[in-house]
């Protein structure tokens, strides 16, 4: 049942990214929406059950988006496959780390889009720096409250679903 909110709520984000964030001026250059997601379920979902989710959404992206087909998900499922490597030696739960990796994510997701359009000499560009920094700080501010969000949404579902299952 939770996954079905993932999904919606995946549905929801590549909405706005796609239909309403190109239109706001000031944003731009704003970050994927999805990537604090994909950070999230690779933290605290098991791969079994993230793996096909992040596949859909990603999918779902690759034919919104008009980019390479297969971009998305390819992406989407490599962040998700290291930060789920990573959370094995690193806490899961910390908040500051995967603000961090949201950043990172961003930083990751746009040099990987960078270098398979084959231009991987505009990566070192003023123009391509600046859209780096600013996605980062956006991915940080905005990330820390959607990653917030969700550890909320998530300990009340699992305290739900722990009432239910002792009844």
């Amino acid at each position: 049942m939770i996954y079905l909110f993932y999904f919606g709520l995946g549905l929801c984000l590549i909405i706005i990214q796609t239909t309403i964030i190109p239109f706001i001026y000031f944003l731009g250059r704003f970050y994927d929406l999805i990537i604090p997601m994909v950070l999230f379920l690779s933290a605290h979902r098991p791969l079994s059950k993230g793996i096909p989710l992040i596949l859909i959404i990603g999918f779902i992206m690759d034919c919104l988006s008009g980019g390479a087909f297969g971009l998305y998900c390819i992406t989407y499922m490599w962040m998700y496959l290291i930060v789920g490597w990573i959370t094995t030696y690193i806490h899961a739960h910390s908040t500051i780390l995967l603000i961090f990796l949201v950043a990172v994510g961003t930083l990751i997701e746009n040099t990987f889009f960078i270098v398979t359009s084959g231009s991987a000499a505009s990566l070192f560009t003023f123009t391509a720096l600046q859209s780096f920094v600013s996605q980062a700080i956006w991915a940080m501010i905005t990330g820390a409250f959607m990653l917030i969000s969700l550890e909320s949404i998530q300990n009340m579902w699992d305290r739900w679903d722990a009432e239910k299952r002792g009844k």
